[in-house]
């Protein structure tokens, strides 16, 4: 009996924990404010390395940006195919389109990001990337709105491009859950991390934490580890949720091409500051009183005595509570970005994803994965 008592206190607490944690972290609560389309002097940023089938497509979306963007720098990391060619083809036809050719690269984005951000003419940078699309004609605006006025950095959301089958539907899943967790943490006073592929920055900012001198030794990090440096530097960072300032990325076609994209992001995750490694921890250490306690008391001597006056009844009612309270905070996520909110539903796939995620970080432990392409 005192095992299943204590099973049970075990998996209130951790009910109770990752409750408490997603209430407070769960990027659903903060109002949609009016953009204001003012002119904004900021330049797009996109380093590029063997893209030469989405050049074009690239640059043509960006140019149809409303009001065009003041300066689209492009900068090809030493590619071995027509990239260079394709850009300078634009620049020459196009006076807001500037090209910067590198001799050779692919090691990772942050040699090449670090000398466009030096050469880029106005002093709001926006960051995305050659596989990107915008969500819409007001993407541009929508995420240079407020930055240098009201923050120094603005963090975005880029999700998947294409989504069918089981494998576009999990990469949905794992995005989404993500940037729930990183738009949550940011409006909350922690924010750790956003996506490369959409964030405004001043280099003013980018100046003062040192770019990204402290981790240029790993091919990842230009976008969690550099919000970390400016969050310890006190400065101000801002979220876009809504779907207008959202971009959309194209997401590796086969399991294994996803494997190695997951594990290249987990490379940094050693390189976290102590507080937000330790606010990361809480829901991982919850789950894991949550799942375990119900286990021992799924299995308790209790339950084979009599199954209606077990603990069978306990363990399912603090199940289908978490559940019910996490499914009701990522579905009010989900329609706050734009997203059905019925898909919280994949919200069951988390234990495999989880299983995932921590294989690849005992793999990435092993061998860390060292370029970007």
């Amino acid at each position: 009996m005192r095992m299943f008592e204590i099973a049970t206190a075990f998996a209130l607490v951790g009910l109770i924990s990752r409750g408490v944690w997603a209430w407070h972290m769960g990027a659903w609560r903060k109002p949609l404010f009016p953009v204001s389309h003012s002119r904004r002097d900021y330049t797009i940023v996109v380093c590029l390395h063997n893209e030469e089938g989405r050049v074009d497509g690239l640059v043509q979306a960006l140019l149809d940006q409303t009001p065009p963007p003041p300066e689209i720098l492009l900068i090809d990391d030493g590619s071995t195919d027509d990239t260079m060619s394709l850009l300078q083809k634009w620049q020459a036809k196009r006076a807001n389109v500037n090209v910067i050719g590198l001799a050779s690269g692919g090691i990772g984005k942050k040699a090449p990001l670090e000398i466009a951000i030096q050469a880029a003419r106005f002093p709001i940078l926006l960051c995305t990337d050659a596989d990107c699309s915008p969500e819409s004609k007001d993407w541009a605006s929508t995420m240079v709105n407020d930055v240098d006025t009201k923050y120094d950095l603005k963090i975005g959301i880029s999700l998947p491009l294409h989504t069918s089958g089981l494998l576009g539907r999990l990469q949905m899943f794992e995005t989404t859950r993500i940037a729930q967790n990183y738009i949550g943490m940011a409006e909350s006073g922690y924010p750790y991390m956003g996506v490369g592929r959409n964030i405004a920055f001043t280099k003013s900012c980018w100046e003062e934490v040192g770019g990204f001198q402290e981790h240029m030794d790993l091919a990842s990090g230009d976008d969690d580890l550099f919000v970390q440096d400016v969050y310890e530097a006190g400065l101000r960072i801002g979220t876009e949720a809504r779907r207008s300032g959202q971009s959309h990325a194209v997401w590796p076609h086969t399991w294994s091409a996803w494997m190695r994209q997951m594990k290249r992001h987990l490379t940094t995750g050693t390189r976290y500051k102590t507080l937000i490694m330790k606010v990361l921890s809480i829901p991982i250490l919850a789950d894991f009183m949550l799942y375990s306690g119900c286990a021992v008391i799924f299995y308790s001597d209790v339950q084979k005595v009599n199954v209606i006056h077990s603990g069978f009844w306990i363990a399912t009612c603090i199940l289908l509570t978490n559940a019910l309270v996490r499914g009701l905070i990522f579905s009010a996520f989900l329609r706050r970005i734009g997203r059905p909110g019925h898909e919280a539903f994949w919200l069951f796939s988390e234990p495999l994803m989880g299983l995932i995620r921590q294989v690849l970080a005992l793999q990435v432990l092993i061998a860390k994965p060292k370029r970007w392409k």
